[in-house]
């Protein structure tokens, strides 16, 4: 393995995406050089100022991808299919289920050192506040029949499994939600736009962990010389209720919070309407029957294992969702 300081050749897939825009200012900063692979047709402006090689193509073809690992010592692959409309979708599979069957064999036809895979945190049993979801709790996402949520988890196994098999050089990085910068406005942070400009009139009884995009980039960095061959690594940060997280948001920008209770019955009923108007109108739903049922849900996570042994960075939430707020301002998406 390389020594830390080392300077290293990187694929990072997905690269102007949320996660992926991190990624590659985390790499540039510890001073690697980073190739960013992109899929065809994207636009990729926020890294045009980066001394990045930027390589268009099509995960799903092996000889776009031929080049990058010829020249590279590391992958971290973040690029994935994350709809959740419709719930059951080939592509899904086919991105990120098959897609990785195709870089491990690349990875090891070239020797790459490590093979970094960000998966999620949903492919480990959630918990309580308490007593939150571990590396060890099974998972219990199959109940929602969501097509990402099973192709994200089979992905998981079977990396798992080559490590296991074969010693093949795989860490996973599990992050919850991330918050910051970069994203396009329909990702994670969407949230914010929604609370800024009243759109949001209540919550539900669930809750999430929420972290910082930029320590969940800083973990994917450190991974390539810390942790565990074979090791799955929850990447999170702080637990907070729908209730609480709106209400953090409302304050850190500076809008009244969203204040009414929605029963889950009153929120799947929503959802079931969203999906009629969609099947009508042929646009995507804003929240489906299953959406709201996994809002209904208690998704706690606790990071110990990656603060521990990838030095995951735990940076307020309040200033992850700052940063997002200031990005969206400069972009004009509010």
């Amino acid at each position: 393995m390389d020594n830390l300081g080392e300077r290293s050749k990187v694929i990072v897939t997905g690269a102007d995406g949320f996660l992926g825009n991190n990624i590659v200012r985390e790499l540039l900063k510890q001073g690697h050089e980073v190739y960013g692979f992109i899929q065809n047709g994207r636009n990729a402006d926020s890294l045009q100022e980066l001394p990045v090689k930027l390589f268009y193509g099509d995960l799903c073809n092996t000889k776009d991808l031929v080049p990058l690992f010829r020249d590279c010592d590391y992958i971290i692959h973040t690029a994935g299919i994350t709809a959740v409309w419709p719930s059951r979708s080939e592509i899904s599979w086919r991105v990120n289920f098959t897609v990785v069957k195709h870089l491990v064999r690349l990875a090891r036809k070239y020797h790459l050192k490590r093979f970094i895979h960000i998966g999620t945190a949903t492919s480990f049993g959630p918990g309580s506040l308490l007593n939150p979801g571990d590396e060890y709790k099974p998972y219990s996402g199959r109940r929602f029949g969501m097509d990402y949520l099973d192709s994200k988890f089979s992905a998981q196994e079977f990396l798992l499994q080559e490590a296991k098999v074969s010693n093949f050089p795989v860490i996973i990085l599990n992050p919850t939600f991330m918050l910051g910068s970069f994203d396009s406005g329909n990702g994670s942070n969407k949230m914010i736009i929604e609370i800024y400009q009243k759109n949001l009139p209540g919550y539900s009884r669930g809750g999430k962990n929420y972290v910082h995009v930029k320590d969940v980039a800083t973990a994917a960095v450190n991974a390539m010389h810390m942790g565990r061959i074979g090791e799955c690594y929850i990447v999170g940060n702080r637990n907070m209720s729908y209730k609480e997280a709106f209400r953090m948001i409302a304050e850190t920008i500076d809008v009244p919070a969203p204040k009414i209770p929605i029963p889950s019955l009153v929120a799947i009923t929503y959802g079931a309407l969203n999906e009629f108007i969609s099947w009508l109108s042929r646009n995507n739903p804003v929240i489906t029957m299953k959406m709201a049922r996994i809002a209904g849900v208690d998704y706690y996570y606790t990071p110990l294992k990656a603060i521990r042994e990838l030095d995951l960075p735990q940076t307020p939430v309040e200033i992850a969702v700052r940063e997002s707020f200031c990005w969206f301002k400069m972009r004009g998406n509010i």
